[in-house]
């Protein structure tokens, strides 16, 4: 059993048994000693302090939490010992202390540096967010940490895809055009995948140092990347490159200047190195952008060959970098408040969204148990996730698939809510525990969900068709009014065509349902029972519900209702705005369905087309003047005045098949009651009637 002692190395706390605690204090007794005569010697001892603090912290680990005298002979050893330079240099001392002091002066907190220090191969691999090393949440250095890299690389690639143009396989060419379409975001991608990150993944505060270089081998080996501030000229981004790389600064200062009229892609990463590579401030940290190895000899006599270069310290020529940081520190209250309030209006979006997808959630999983009927869903949700079909087939959920449905839709929902009162609050408001039972919930939403789908998946695996015809009564008018009404809260549009049928015949209509089922024969049995249709008929009016609805208690099987009309050639036909509503442009025979802002009149053609009597020219007649305006030279036009209204008659005799169009103002009515007669009612409740219809025998 040995005796075991806290320290506390640059603020990291240590357990060091007692034999290699009296090692440690004789040999940072013997550095405090040497550099005493340097000028800046505290900030000094405080680098070497934290590099020793670095190397201790890479021989920690989860089955070793307290350092040896073993561990502490191999730091002393990897270091060096002060004796093993001290004779040689002493003759030189008394020349060099001061000048050589104020070139390494500085204050270091941030240390790392030589050959790369590892997390313990002993400590298993787990993914977590490294709050002792983070800038923001942690996601980059926990992943780091898993994959055994630089945080910078990791962060340097977040930004490259959130900031950088997406230029390899995210975008489409449209042909015949010099357009390219942009397909696939990554920024987004990157934004989401951080956030999901940060939700999901356990925080850590004890983790161990990170791996410090950008190892790429060769002689870049045991590098670091700094900005070199002392011989820059804006930031020291290109100095701290040049330094790393081995190579003339001028050269990588040519090559962003070039990318900065190519484009200005070099502008955007020399910012993104701006913010995210550290500044080379001590002289452990000058010696790693360089490639030195950072032991007690080589921080010697780098403080020594400083020194001899110049009696004065060299002045670091960055003006213009001097005058943006000075700047960006005067403009740090207004950025930071400009921070928070980004971070509250985040925090209250991220809170509305959230509430909001929660609310509609819990409303479906509620009109699903049938706890509340679902017109009010459909009526709250405003169709933000609900439809009628959508609807249906909710209400047909086994309780089971209903609830694990909602955990799986509402448990995002749930994070979105509380990352945005994390926002606002500045800290967590779930523990590592309830986050991992949400983790769990959400894992089991995602199960039931999948079973409860491939149940329902079941019930749509076969389809058929029932048939069936409506015969309507004879009309002896010359015309018929084609109408239709709506209807409130319909399940499905119908889908109408048009066929021709014989002179004399009353029309009729033949109704095929369509759904889906377990079998052909529940299907078509779904298809015979499950669906309501009205068709009716007044006088000459026929009138068509706009759309089907479901019976009471009837299961959602993709139910679909196509109305085949068919109608006799020897009539003239009245089509509402509401029946028009039913009609596409192939219905008419111009090409062109016209506007639905008042009734029109029409005749039924052999093609099963109507052929409009009264509709605008622009509406009617518009082929793009095909056999009408292009040849209307040889059209004859007659105008006729009738009873005051004017009428065009247009025949075009062009081609095999000759047509009239008949133009017409809209029927007159006489605005004075008194001549009508004895056959006049007044109403005198206004606001009663939106519209009036009237029905009876009347001259076509």
């Amino acid at each position: 059993m040995k005796k075991n002692i806290s320290i506390n190395l640059q603020g990291i706390i240590f357990h060091i048994e007692d034999d290699g605690f009296e090692v440690l204090s004789r040999y940072l007794q013997e550095v405090k000693a040497h550099f005493a005569s340097y000028q800046g010697h505290e900030e000094i001892v405080a680098d070497i302090e934290g590099r020793i603090a670095e190397l201790f912290s890479a021989r920690l680990s989860v089955n070793k939490q307290v350092i040896t005298l073993q561990d502490v002979e191999e730091m002393t050893a990897k270091m060096g010992r002060v004796s093993d330079f001290q004779t040689a240099s002493d003759e030189d001392e008394d020349t060099y202390a001061e000048p050589a002091a104020a070139a390494g002066t500085g204050a270091g907190r941030a240390f790392a540096g030589g050959p790369a220090p590892t997390p313990a191969d002993t400590e298993p691999r787990r993914l977590y967010r490294d709050l002792a090393h983070r800038k923001i949440a942690g996601v980059c250095a926990g992943l780091a940490q898993y994959f055994r890299v630089n945080p910078l690389l990791v962060r340097l690639i977040f930004l490259a895809l959130v900031l950088l143009p997406n230029v390899f396989g995210v975008y489409d060419h449209i042909p015949g055009t010099g357009i390219f379409r942009h397909r696939f975001d990554f920024g987004g991608l990157a934004l989401i995948a951080y956030v999901v990150l940060w939700i999901a993944l356990p925080k850590r505060d004890d983790a161990p140092e990170p791996i410090d270089t950008l190892d790429f081998g060769g002689k870049l080996t045991g590098r670091k990347l700094f900005r070199d501030v002392d011989n820059g000229k804006v930031g020291g981004v290109s100095a701290g490159l040049a330094a790393y790389f081995q190579t003339d600064v001028v050269l990588v200062r040519v090559l962003f200047l070039i990318g900065l009229f190519l484009g200005g892609s070099t502008f955007i990463i020399y910012l993104i190195l701006w913010a995210v590579v550290p500044e080379a401030r001590t002289v452990s940290e000058k010696m790693q952008m360089r490639g030195d190895a950072v032991t007690l000899s080589g921080i010697d006599n780098n403080l020594r060959s400083n020194a001899f270069d110049g009696e004065v310290p060299p002045t670091p020529n960055r003006p213009l970098g001097t005058y943006l940081e000075t700047a960006a520190r005067g403009a740090r209250p207004a950025v930071s408040f400009l921070g928070t309030l980004i971070r509250w209006a985040v925090g209250l979006l991220l809170i509305f969204w959230g509430g909001s997808w929660l609310f509609s959630v819990l409303m479906m999983l509620g009109a699903a148990l049938s706890i509340i009927p679902f017109t009010a869903v459909e009526h709250t949700s405003n169709g933000f996730m609900f439809d009628d079909s959508f609807g249906a087939l909710v209400r047909n959920l086994p309780p089971w698939g209903a609830i694990a449905g909602a955990l799986l839709l509402g448990i995002p929902g749930l994070g979105l809510l509380l990352l945005g009162l994390r926002l606002l609050l500045r800290r967590p408001v779930l523990g590592r525990s309830a986050s991992g039972v949400l983790l769990g919930l959400w894992l089991l939403g995602v199960v039931g969900s999948t079973a409860a789908g491939l149940q329902v998946a079941r019930d749509f695996q076969a389809k058929d068709t029932y048939t069936t015809t409506v015969r309507l009564q004879p009309i002896a008018s010359p015309g018929i009014v084609l109408d239709s009404r709506n209807v409130e809260d319909h399940f499905q549009w119908v889908n109408l065509n048009l066929a021709p049928a014989d002179s004399g015949v009353a029309p009729f209509v033949e109704e095929e349902f369509r759904a889906r089922g377990r079998t052909e024969a529940a299907a078509r049995l779904t298809a015979q029972q499950t669906i309501n249709y009205n068709i009716s008929q007044r006088d000459s009016t026929i009138l068509f519900d706009q759309g089907t609805t479901l019976k009471s208690s009837a299961p959602f099987r993709d139910q679909k209702l196509t109305l085949t009309l068919h109608l006799p050639l020897d009539k003239i036909y009245r089509l509402t705005p509401l029946f028009i509503e039913h009609l596409d442009d192939n219905d008419f025979t111009s090409g062109h369905r016209p506007s639905r802002d008042r009734a029109y009149r029409a005749r039924f053609t052999r093609e099963g087309k109507f052929a409009c009597l009264d509709c605008p020219a622009s509406a009617d007649n518009n082929d793009d003047d095909n056999g009408d305006s292009q040849d209307s030279d040889n059209d004859e036009v007659v105008n006729l005045g009738v009873n005051g209204s004017k009428m065009q008659v247009r025949v075009n005799t062009d081609g095999d098949n000759p047509t009239v169009h008949i133009h017409t103002e809209a029927a007159k009515f006489s605005t004075e009651p008194a001549s009508y007669g004895n056959g006049r009612k007044t109403m005198n409740t206004p606001g009663d009637f939106t519209e009036v219809e009237v029905h009876g025998p009347c001259a076509w």
